[in-house]
């Protein structure tokens, strides 16, 4: 989409609804940094990130940072080329800026490096950004485990709100390996969130019966949401032409425009439920 396309494009929300949200999410903190986390690939994370950064980006300038070597969806879905094949990128809106960030340790076992996310936190709290949106690398979540101290300690010092959020599929019983093995950080973090991704099924009993699920649930910072299902029609829309949500809500062609202002609206109010204080 072009600049000049872009600068016509109203805001979703008046003066009075902006401030309301950006309570919503900041609480009482200078700047919120939200984590989303997946056991496996596949299961929603960056779909999530994506959602959270497009509402984020309603209400402030938006930092985004992409850690997953994996799958570069995240980032590829926020910035664009200025040339094929250039390692030059422009944002495909302009309140959100997106980098690409490594998080794994270029030795043989890959794994997160405690080191390389100190120096990413470092990152989060001199950025100007009030929102920070983080894409963590899938699965090694024992090493994401021993970078929660950091995280929690440098967010608390900083006055920065902590949310992470945890994408769960409803056949993807990884999920409670992730929320077991971040179960420290899940709470102590200012917000935690299981998100349920509906996309594939909706039977999500494998994980309301599991006693960690329960115990969660007993914290007052713990929420549990359900992110409703996309048509491949959008699907197509936002991952092969990587169109943006505020121009599926906008300018997108009118069968596509009608239901991706309503999945706009939709995903808005279930973050901003989930994450208000």
């Amino acid at each position: 989409m072009s600049d000049e396309t872009q600068t016509k494009v109203q805001p979703w929300y008046g003066p009075d609804e902006v401030q309301l949200i950006q309570r919503d999410l900041l609480g009482s903190a200078a700047k919120i940094l939200i984590l989303c986390l997946g056991g496996k690939g596949g299961v929603g994370k960056t779909t999530i990130a994506l959602q959270v950064a497009d509402l984020c980006a309603e209400v402030g300038p938006v930092l985004a940072i992409d850690t997953d070597p994996a799958n570069r969806h995240f980032h590829t879905a926020l910035m664009q080329e200025t040339n094929p094949g250039s390692d030059s990128f422009v944002p495909r809106r302009p309140d959100i800026t997106c980098f690409r960030q490594r998080l794994r340790a270029e030795d043989s076992t890959g794994r997160v490096d405690p080191t390389l996310c100190q120096d990413m936190i470092e990152h989060v709290i001199e950025a100007a950004e009030r929102f920070v949106v983080v894409d963590f690398p899938a699965g090694d979540t024992e090493t994401t485990r021993r970078c929660a101290e950091i995280i929690v300690e440098s967010c608390r010092e900083s006055n920065i709100r902590l949310a992470v959020v945890v994408a769960a599929g409803a056949v993807d019983p990884t999920a409670l390996d992730v929320l077991r093995e971040l179960k420290p950080m899940l709470i102590e973090c200012d917000r935690a969130i299981l998100a349920k991704n509906t996309a594939q099924a909706t039977n999500f009993d494998y994980l309301e019966s599991a006693d960690l699920v329960k115990a969660l649930r007993k914290q007052p910072n713990f929420r549990v949401i359900e992110i409703e299902k996309i048509g491949e029609r959008l699907i197509e829309a936002l991952r092969v032409q990587n169109m943006t949500w505020q121009t599926l809500a906008n300018t997108a062609p009118m069968r596509l425009r009608v239901e991706g202002r309503r999945l706009r609206r939709n995903f808005h109010q279930v973050w901003r439920d989930a994450l208000r204080p």
